[in-house]
C-alpha cells in the first residue's frame, strides 16, 4: 500500500498570502520560488508520533497516528486515523535528507488545483513549511505491477492518458504576458535546476546550457499546470484501475509539451525500452491520445526532461556519497539529448 480517495474538501488550509490560493495568481513558477531550491537546508520536521498527532491537534483534527507507508524517495508518509470521525489520512513531510528546501504549500495549491479539476489526487486538508495532510487513496505504485497492468489493460492506459488530457484542458491558458521569450528562459532555468549549484557540476554545463538555449528558441503557444514527475512510479493502481497520481512537489505552470516530454524521456522505460512512454505505451498511442502532434518543440521537452534527470541524478550522487556518475550516464543523456534537438525521433522508437 503506498498511501492516501478523496472527499469534499474545497481547499486546504494553508499559511499564505490571501490571494496565494487563486489560480490566476499562484503559478508555482520561477516567478513564485515554489519548485526545487536546494541552497538552504529544510525547516525542523515532526519524526516521531507524537510531535504529528500535536501538529494535526494544533490544526482541530484529533488522529491517532500509525506506521508509515510508502517508501517515498524524498518524503515520509505515515498513516493517521481522525479519532472523531475514523477516516483514514496521511501525513506527508519531507524525509531527512532531502534536497528540498521550500514547504508543502506551493505543492498542496498545486494539488488542490488539479483535484478541482477533476483529477484522480488525494485531497489536502492542510499544509504548511512543515508537512501537509490529505485523504488516504487505496492502492500500490509499485512499478512491475503498474507496468503489468499497463501491457494487459488498455481501459488503464486510457486512464492515465485522459488523467494527462484533462490536467491540460482544465489548467490551460494562453500566454498574456509581453516578454514571452524571457519568461519561457526563465521557465526553463527552474526546471532544469540552472540557479542550483548542481547544474554547473555537470562534466559538461556549457553544453547543458546550449540545450536550455536552444529549447528557448523554440518558444511556445500554450501553459497549464504540470505534474513535473508525470511517469510509472507516481501512478496508484487498486483492483485494476488507477486510483491516484501522486506527488505534486515538482508541480508548477510550463508549456503543455513538458509534462509530455518528461513521460517520454528514455530514462522512465524501465524495463520496457519498446514502450517509449513511460514503459506504458508506445510515442504514437501517447501522442494520439492527447491530440498531440510531434514537434520540434515536443522533443525539445523531451531533452529538457533528459537534462533534468542528468542535474538530479548529479545532485543525488552528492547526496548518497557516491562517485559522479554513479546514478546516472551524463554523457549519455546529453547526446541523446542534442540529437532530439537535431530532428525527428527514428521511427525506430515510435
Amino acid at each position: 500500500m503506498r498511501h492516501q480517495g478523496q472527499s469534499c474538501h474545497g481547499k486546504p488550509d494553508v499559511d499564505r498570502e490571501a490571494n496565494q490560493d487563486d489560480q490566476n495568481e499562484y503559478d508555482c513558477s520561477p516567478a513564485h520560488g515554489s519548485e526545487i531550491a536546494l541552497s538552504e537546508a529544510g525547516a525542523k520536521l515532526p519524526y516521531d508520533k507524537a510531535a504529528i498527532a500535536s501538529w494535526c491537534a494544533t490544526r482541530d483534527i484529533p488522529v491517532s497516528v500509525g506506521e508509515r507507508v510508502g517508501e517515498g524517495a524524498l518524503n515520509l508518509h505515515w498513516q493517521v486515523t481522525r479519532e472523531d470521525t475514523g477516516e483514514r489520512l496521511v501525513f506527508r513531510q519531507r524525509g531527512q535528507g532531502h534536497w528540498l528546501r521550500r514547504g508543502f504549500v506551493g505543492e498542496a495549491l498545486a494539488q488542490t488545483m488539479a483535484w478541482r479539476a477533476g483529477l484522480k489526487v488525494p485531497a489536502v486538508l492542510h499544509a504548511d513549511t512543515q508537512a501537509m495532510l490529505m485523504t488516504h487513496s487505496e492502492g500500490c505504485a509499485d512499478r512491475l505491477a503498474v507496468l503489468a497492468l499497463a501491457e494487459n489493460a488498455p481501459d488503464f492506459r486510457a486512464e492515465v492518458t485522459n488523467q494527462l488530457k484533462q490536467l491540460q484542458a482544465q489548467t490551460g491558458f494562453d500566454f498574456k504576458g509581453e516578454d514571452q521569450a524571457s519568461w519561457l528562459r526563465m521557465a526553463i532555468n527552474d526546471y532544469c535546476l540552472a540557479s542550483t549549484p548542481w547544474l554547473d557540476q555537470l562534466q559538461h554545463p556549457q553544453r547543458a546550457r546550449s540545450i536550455m538555449a536552444a529549447v528557448a528558441e523554440l518558444g511556445f503557444d500554450r501553459l497549464c499546470l504540470a505534474h513535473g514527475d508525470f511517469r510509472t512510479g507516481n501512478l496508484l493502481i487498486d483492483g485494476g484501475l488507477l486510483s491516484a497520481v501522486l506527488d505534486w512537489e515538482f508541480a508548477g505552470y510550463r508549456p503543455v509539451e513538458a509534462d509530455i516530454g518528461w513521460m517520454l524521456s528514455s530514462p522512465w522505460r524501465y524495463s520496457r525500452p519498446d514502450l517509449t512512454a513511460s514503459g506504458l505505451m508506445t510515442r504514437q498511442a501517447l501522442l494520439n491520445a492527447l491530440s498531440q502532434q510531434d514537434s520540434p518543440r515536443l522533443r525539445g521537452w523531451e531533452a529538457l526532461a533528459l537534462l533534468r534527470w542528468a542535474v538530479i541524478a548529479r545532485l543525488q550522487d552528492d547526496r548518497q556519497g557516491l562517485a559522479a556518475g554513479a546514478n546516472a550516464d551524463e554523457g549519455a543523456l546529453l547526446r541523446e539529448a542534442e540529437a532530439l534537438l537535431e530532428g525527428p525521433a527514428p521511427a525506430s522508437v515510435l
